[in-house]
């Protein structure tokens, strides 16, 4: 596939992300509004939408015929992940002032409401998760693969030991397992839940598996390295923050070429 090409495909699957998640959490809804703008103000700030992308193309490959049926969970993965943003951006954490280019969700509404914000993105989509046409069942196992994805051996596991190795000497098994838990595992189970919904052998499941931690480890290296080489204006983030706090990360362990 061409570069264009690529850039077309993603184009029209981002556009239909963006439509179903205006659907689904649209402005005006059901709680305290102020709760509701601040979640709003995060979830659409912009992103590539990779997570469910990734859903959505799995789920077509491995033979899925409606993604009508999958955007509830799809559109449930990227509230989970602009809940992980919020939380990670927070001063305890990451401390950062700028997300996607614009200011991070504390630095507009304060840190209490960013942190309940991030809690209530994270129960709804696990409300959304469980709604649509899909078999019970084939939610239930997509559901136990996601909270393994997300919990201590997971997403928050790995955020867990970021923390704890800044300052610190690294090692390359070190930055693995962060690298693993904290970014490959929240792809790797986007893929998962694609092949799932279309009701793939188990073969496939398990390449699948093989495939999106592959692919969530290329994303953390890119990342890694474009804090190194970016400049916020490109990346949308404030950058070179990982050396300055002594972050364990692949070029801090191998150096920028090998990375």
């Amino acid at each position: 596939m061409r570069e264009m090409d690529i850039k077309l495909f993603l184009s029209k699957k981002k556009k239909l992300v963006d439509e179903a998640l205006e659907r689904f959490f649209p402005y005006k809804g059901e709680g305290v509004p102020i709760l509701r703008e601040s979640m709003r103000y995060s979830l659409f700030a912009g992103g590539k939408r990779l997570r469910p992308i990734l859903v959505l193309t799995t789920y077509e490959v491995c033979g899925g015929k409606n993604l009508e049926e999958i955007l509830p969970q799809a559109c449930a993965l990227e509230m989970i992940h602009t809940f992980t943003l919020i939380h990670d951006d927070l001063p305890a954490i990451d401390n950062d002032d700028w997300r996607r280019g614009r200011l991070t969700n504390h630095k507009v509404y304060g840190e209490a409401l960013a942190i309940l914000a991030g809690d209530a993105l994270f129960i709804e989509a696990i409300n959304l998760f469980l709604k649509g046409p899909l078999k019970n069942e084939l939610k239930a196992r997509m559901l136990l693969e996601l909270t393994h994805a997300l919990g201590v051996n997971g997403v928050i596991g790995g955020q867990v030991l970021d923390i704890n190795a800044e300052g610190k000497m690294h090692s390359l098994k070190l930055v693995q397992n962060i690298h693993r838990m904290k970014t490959a595992k929240f792809i790797e189970v986007s893929m998962v839940i694609g092949g799932i919904a279309a009701e793939a052998s188990e073969n496939i499941i398990k390449k699948l598996h093989e495939i999106g931690e592959n692919i969530g480890f290329a994303f953390q290296i890119v990342d890694d390295i474009l804090d190194e080489t970016g400049e916020k204006e490109v990346v949308g983030k404030e950058t070179h923050k990982d050396r300055e706090r002594g972050k364990c990360t692949y070029p801090s362990v191998i150096g920028l070429e090998r990375s």
